[in-house]
């Protein structure tokens, strides 16, 4: 069992949760240029597409919350709270917006495949969105619950034979 923490890639910006609202306003959009990553791309798994684009100038400054392909973004508040998408390869570069979270794993450590089954199953959707957090909109827990949340991590190889195998079962169920 291991934390996030123990998990990502060794950079201070692999967990990351979006910026504040007011680091990122709508006079800074443009018509073309670097992408803001929302929580459609993470819900619908849909990386085509792009509706937000900000200057390279506000790109650079906001260079700590970019995604480059292999990072998992995820959605962190409303009723699709918890969705998970992997950006893929040849994705625009860009950064993420407010209301996303963005990981990138060790891959020596732990496999996107299995953290996204993993980060999906009924245990740790219990853990980080089970409980209650008044009324209104559902968020995500504090950085320092997420962090803290442990995550099965095998072997490599055990993990592949895991997606393998899931990957085969689903298969069949259709």
């Amino acid at each position: 069992m291991k934390t996030l923490p123990e998990i990502v890639r060794n950079d201070k910006n692999s967990i990351k949760r979006g910026p504040f609202g007011g680091a990122l306003k709508k006079d800074d959009f443009v018509d073309e240029g670097y992408l803001v990553y929302e929580q459609r791309h993470a819900i619908h798994n849909d990386f085509d597409y792009a509706k937000y684009y900000i200057t390279q100038e506000k790109y650079e400054d906001m260079i700590g919350f970019k995604v480059v392909p292999g990072d998992l973004i995820i959605s962190c508040s409303g009723v699709t709270l918890g969705r998970i998408a992997e950006v893929p390869n040849g994705a625009k570069a860009g950064i993420i917006n407010q209301a996303l979270l963005k990981l990138s794993l060790n891959q020596e450590l732990m496999m996107n495949t299995f953290f996204i089954q993993q980060f999906r199953g009924e245990e740790i959707q219990e853990i980080l969105f089970g409980f209650s957090r008044g009324s209104g909109i559902p968020n995500m827990p504090s950085m320092s619950e997420v962090k803290a949340v442990k995550f099965v991590c095998p072997p490599l190889e055990m993990q592949k034979q895991y997606c393998d195998f899931a990957h085969q079962v689903n298969k069949s169920k259709f």
